[in-house]
């Protein structure tokens, strides 16, 4: 199979990695509206099966040529190129795959399912790590329970460094912690306020208790549609440093979009955050702070849990998966970090599950809609890449 990965930052640059090693994979096209990007990415993926061009997505002449030679296309740009590239997907009759939600157009991408199931063509949504493995390790526990009642996802990360830095885009980051998370609350979709109903979780060491806040995702938006057997609460709540940092940064009115004075020049707080934020880490950056002592490690656990009743007791069954550690991933892809290995791993497992024909159904959806046997051979891949999770009822 023939794969166009639009957008070669961190996880791009890991899912080439990844692709360029698989039996089922013919061919990885790195591609970025900036060439010098497409290049990194060609050249950390270390592999013949590997090329670099320069596309803008929002061309929609390029994109079509791009499109003519691949069998699958992901976007691992912007959430925003999510929709334009699925119809550009459907119209091309080839697969299509994105990382993350644009929170305003998943009705629409879910419209086209049943025009991608008429061409036997697969367009999933969200295939991450949150979202992405928590949606299928959701819907692992749904069809454990005779009924479902609720859905409670909580995410922690840790990062250590003598100095700042980011593991992601400062800017993503931001529009993130300042929309209104979404709740299925009583079996409706309700927006709550960021950083509300702060409650402390026990994480598995060594993180151990947490406080962790609600946070915008996809998770509670989707699972209400495709979980079912009666479900009517879901909610995610995240914690860690940086999740702190910018609720702390919010009460100071730091994430504001209206101007301020500053002596006789006017200053928007938000882009002033953005401004001085260090950029995210590129794969060059990760081994070399490594070795000066500057970034010591980062890791993070991800939680889901899934309560209903089985056999007509009330029952709780909780996945949690934690880490790998970036110290870790170095020993399997060196340059990539916590996040982006376990994001980039997961998204290419089922690109490759894609080319084996061992994603079904046919149509667009999430990974929670993935049947049965898929949803097998995903965890067990995920296992093989130092992926685990432990299961506990």
């Amino acid at each position: 199979m023939r794969v166009l990965l639009v957008g070669s930052g961190a996880q791009g640059v890991v899912m080439a990695h990844v692709l360029a090693r698989s039996d089922g994979i013919d061919e990885v096209t790195c591609a970025d509206v900036v060439l010098d990007r497409a290049l990194a990415a060609k050249r950390f993926a270390k592999s013949r099966k590997v090329r670099a061009i320069r596309l803008d997505a929002s061309n929609r002449t390029a994109l079509r040529t791009a499109l003519a030679g691949v069998d699958a296309v992901v976007n691992a740009a912007l959430p925003r190129f999510n929709l334009p590239l699925t119809r550009a997907a459907l119209a091309a009759g080839v697969h299509y795959q994105d990382l993350a939600a644009d929170y305003a157009t998943i009705r629409a991408q879910l419209a086209l399912s049943k025009a991608f199931a008429r061409k036997g063509r697969v367009g999933l949504m969200q295939c991450g790590g949150s979202p992405g493995i928590t949606n299928v390790l959701a819907r692992e526990g749904a069809e454990a329970l005779d009924s479902v009642e609720a859905v409670r996802i909580r995410l922690v990360s840790r990062l250590e460094a003598t100095r700042p830095l980011s593991l992601w885009s400062a800017e993503v980051a931001l529009e993130d912690m300042e929309e209104r998370p979404a709740v299925f609350r009583d079996g409706t979709v309700v927006r709550v306020p960021p950083f509300s109903e702060e409650e402390i979780f026990e994480f598995p060491e060594p993180f151990g208790p947490q406080p962790v806040v609600q946070h915008m995702h996809e998770e509670p938006l989707t699972f209400g549609r495709f979980l079912g057997k009666g479900l009517r609460d879901v909610d995610l709540k995240m914690g860690g440093h940086h999740v702190y940092q910018m609720k702390q940064a919010m009460a100071m009115g730091l994430l504001s979009r209206e101007p301020v004075h500053v002596g006789k020049a006017r200053v928007v707080p938000r882009d002033l955050i953005i401004a001085l934020s260090p950029p995210a880490l590129t794969p060059a950056q990760v081994p070399a702070l490594l070795r000066r002592g500057v970034l010591r490690d980062a890791t993070g656990c991800l939680v889901v849990l899934v309560e209903g009743t089985k056999g007509g007791a009330r029952h709780e069954i909780r996945y949690e998966s934690l880490g790998p550690s970036l110290r870790e991933v170095q020993a399997w892809i060196p340059g990539a970090t916590n996040m982006s290995y376990k994001v980039g791993v997961s998204a290419a497992i089922l690109v490759e599950m894609l080319a084996w024909g061992e994603v079904k159904p046919a149509g667009v959806y999430p990974p929670e809609g993935l049947a049965d046997e898929s949803r097998r051979i995903f965890l067990e891949r995920l296992a093989a890449h130092h992926i685990p999770v432990r299961l506990s009822e």
